[in-house]
């Protein structure tokens, strides 16, 4: 899920937002502006409602980040580092580099969100009391109490038992104490995809009953339920795969390289033409200096082909995914992936080019080797 923009860092943590939520955000302010607090605290202007509408929308949204961040840093006390945290449609998502290393790490990390949903219901709910006594307007404690609800059903919503949800996530650290890590997040993939199931078909009743938002939201939240637990259940069992195996198994060796020197005529028709390669590393004399591809050839004017150098158009080693033969295919997966990149050049402790792996290799590895 690539984020349209994003924040910045918060406490050393990317903070991603995806387009989907702006429409949701508005949707969430226009729904708060036209009808429920307009219920709730009548009498006061349009551009009243309107300016809480949208100032709660925010603080809502901040309280899905409060969620994620608490998954985070929880995380982060059990050696798991957040890869990133991204606001979308359906709420927030916090993409951490490995697995919990154990299954107290995992109830504690899953639980860690909902915990934080009601401390914040509790936190709104306690200042609405304030604001009731200080004898604030309406609709600023209205607003509040609106929070607090919300963050009330967002720690109950993400307790149900249904995988990758909070609760899901606690029932395979229980399940885990019994079986391996695997076989705990298949049975609890299966356990959530029940739960879809059950509330997509709720939600479609809920729609032909008269209720269409509303049944539509539950059908899409079913949905993602169901299709996120099963690639998640499928990544982990890929990730158990690779982890058992080393780079040096996985890579193609020996590896074509070309000289920085060579012009793009010569790479085209002696390497690219004449071996079937879509990259290949360059080297200065004895030294890698970076990769060049299919990539970096696209809008080069004929013209200028044979003046053309490879070391002008090629990708400096600084910004070239590498790993170690010694390192797992895990850990060559989550490197290309951080680095968006479907290869890997592979080096030895010294620095030396041994090798190049690809998401091809890793994928005929899962392919092989999975159960």
């Amino acid at each position: 899920m690539n984020p349209t923009f994003r924040l910045g860092r918060i406490l050393g943590i990317p903070v991603g937002v995806n387009w989907s939520v702006v429409i949701i955000a508005g949707l969430i302010g226009w729904t708060l502006a036209g009808s429920v607090l307009p219920e709730l605290a009548p009498g006061s202007t349009t551009t009243a409602y309107w300016i809480a509408g949208a100032i709660v929308a925010l603080v809502f949204f901040a309280s899905l980040l409060g969620h994620e961040f608490s998954h985070a840093l929880v995380g982060r006390r059990f050696g798991v580092v957040a890869d990133r945290i991204t606001l979308w449609l359906l709420g927030g998502v916090s993409q951490f580099e490995s697995e919990a290393p154990s299954p107290r790490a995992e109830f504690w990390i899953s639980i860690a969100g909902p915990l934080m949903s009601f401390a914040l219901a509790a936190s709104f709910g306690l200042l609405a009391f304030v604001s009731q006594a200080a004898k604030l307007p309406e609709l600023v404690v209205d607003s509040l109490v609106w929070l607090s609800y919300i963050n009330v059903v967002l720690g109950v919503f993400n307790l149900l038992p249904a995988y990758p949800l909070d609760g899901g996530r606690v029932l395979r650290a229980f399940m885990w104490h019994n079986h391996d890590r695997i076989e705990a997040t298949r049975r609890a993939a299966r356990v959530g995809s029940f739960m879809a199931w059950g509330l997509i078909a709720f939600g479609m009743v809920i729609a032909l009953s008269g209720v269409v938002i509303t049944g539509v939201w539950l059908v899409l939240l079913g949905w993602f339920i169901d299709n996120a637990g099963r690639a998640e259940a499928s990544g982990v069992v890929q990730q158990d795969v690779l982890s058992r195996i080393t780079v040096e198994r996985l890579m193609s060796a020996p590896v074509v390289t070309v000289p920085h020197s060579a012009n793009i005529d010569a790479l085209i028709h002696d390497y690219v033409l004449g071996r079937h390669l879509s990259a290949f590393p360059v080297m200065n004399g004895a030294v890698l200096v970076g990769l060049v591809g299919l990539t970096q050839l696209r809008g080069i004017d004929p013209a200028r082909r044979h003046s053309t150098t490879v070391g002008e158009i090629m990708l400096p080693l600084a910004t070239v995914a590498t790993v170690t033969s010694s390192q797992s295919g895990a850990d060559a997966l989550r490197i290309m992936v951080a680095a968006q990149a479907t290869r890997a050049l592979v080096l030895d402790p010294g620095g030396q080019l041994v090798g190049i792996v690809t998401n091809t290799d890793l994928a005929r590895a899962i392919q092989v080797q999975s159960p």
